[in-house]
């Protein structure tokens, strides 16, 4: 049977009892360790292959020398106790622990061949008896090391938690700036390239510094994320797009359809598509006018609620788009469960690296001809040369974004080079 989930009050209680009777026994470090995109295993191989793992966690502790206590603290991450019996230097401490999740990653990856296991790690060398700031110390490390990408520990020192507030202040700083509505969107082209026809443009949320500078989104969206302000931010990106289109069809003025990106924690409300749609009504936009992305990672972790939003605003007459297609794990499942209009293939299928490049062709042939079969438009992103629009003609591809064309641009800069090329790229760019 998997190990339950441990009380916090009846661990802190079982940790304060350990530290006094082994105290005398060595330096204390208390470890506090998570899985990365566990969610993603659990979606992948089903909740019994998930249990598994997480119980082969707990049995392989327990054979870390020195390990006098292990427990489930959350649904993917333990705490555990070790005596350290000689001196370590911090160094040393942390090499130890890469040798176990090191052996443990080779014993068990293999199992798991569709996602990359990786944990995150945080320790804290314990002084006194004070167990509670011991695992919020260890909590605090491991947080830091979920910054990193890689399989990562974090010894915890003090000047961590001078970093925690100035991160804090920018977390403050960003929120304020949402409520003060201090963002606005640039606009990068759509182009078929059989035609060199500019057929929309997705907007892209851009922070307006105090002094006018620009702020580009990997500045603000992690944190809006983390402190749910994100939505926040997707109804005012979407509030300016209508506001921009409303006064451009007033004075008799073309635009194109444009791409809003959602965030995954739109999925959380069931009125979300009410809410969007109460927005473009506001300023009298047709809905054709309007497309909704999607990344490919909500599809992921949390199908139904991305399949309940999906089919929400496609009743209510938006098309929606699957965003960063290629970029994780959820593949067939999208095409026999989900409704959609638009399939963004990710850029990394633009890699020119000769080897990955052949491969990256042939997979992306074979999504095309399927999103043709199913009356999908594709559209790949990331496009930066002629040679790359050519390569994707001849995969049957129509429809590309990317520097190639244009940068993401301020609405009225946007507009000026549609005007100035009367809504088409000249054909050459494909001789370019």
């Amino acid at each position: 049977m998997m190990i339950s989930i441990s009380r916090r009050s009846e661990f802190i209680q079982k940790v304060t009892e350990l530290l006094k009777k082994h105290r005398s026994e060595g330096t204390m470090y208390l470890f506090s360790v998570d899985f990365a995109e566990f969610k993603l295993i659990n979606y992948i191989y089903g909740f019994a292959q998930g249990d598994a793992l997480l119980q082969n966690v707990v049995d392989f502790v327990w054979k870390i020398p020195g390990c006098i206590c292990c427990e489930r603290v959350a649904s993917d991450q333990f705490i555990f106790l070790v005596i350290a019996k000689t001196p370590q230097s911090d160094r040393e401490i942390i090499a130890s622990y890469y040798e176990w999740s090191d052996a443990f990653l080779r014993k068990y990856q293999d199992n798991y061949p569709a996602c990359k296991l990786k944990f995150w790690c945080g320790i804290y060398q314990i002084e006194d008896g004070d167990v509670v700031s011991a695992i919020e110390n260890a909590n605090l490390a491991r947080i830091k090391a979920r910054e990193s990408e890689a399989d990562t520990a974090v010894l915890f020192k003090n000047s961590l938690l001078e970093e925690l507030v100035q991160e804090r202040q920018r977390e403050a700083d960003i929120m304020c700036a949402v409520k003060k509505e201090k963002f606005s969107f640039y606009l990068q082209p759509q182009v078929d390239l059989t035609s060199g026809e500019i057929i929309g443009a997705e907007a892209l949320a851009r922070r307006i510094g105090e002094n006018g500078e620009v702020i580009y989104p990997d500045a603000f969206v992690s944190v809006l994320e983390n402190n749910h302000g994100i939505i926040d931010l997707d109804h005012l990106i979407l509030e300016r797009v209508c506001q921009n289109m409303r006064q451009r069809l007033d004075c008799g003025k073309p635009v194109v359809r444009t791409s809003v990106n959602l965030s995954r924690q739109h999925i959380w409300y069931t009125d979300s598509a009410r809410i969007l749609d109460d927005i473009v009504k506001r300023y009298q936009i047709p809905p054709k006018l309007i497309m909704f992305e999607l990344t490919e990672n909500i599809l992921i972790t949390e199908f139904s609620g991305a399949k309940l939003l999906g089919d929400s605003l496609r009743e209510l007459g938006y098309a929606t788009s699957i965003d960063d297609f290629g970029s994780g794990y959820a593949g067939i499942d999208v095409w026999r469960r989900l409704s959609f209009d638009e399939l963004k293939l990710d850029k990394k299928f633009m890699d020119d690296d000769p080897e990955r490049k052949k491969r990256d062709e042939i997979i992306a042939r074979g999504l095309i001809w399927i999103a043709n079969k199913m009356n999908t438009a594709v559209i790949c992103e990331g496009v930066e040369s002629s040679e790359q629009c050519r390569d994707l003609l001849n995969m049957n591809c129509q429809y590309a974004q990317g520097y190639f064309f244009s940068k993401p641009v301020p609405p009225n800069d946007f507009y000026e080079n549609y005007t100035s090329l009367n809504g088409h790229y000249p054909m050459s760019f494909l001789n370019a």
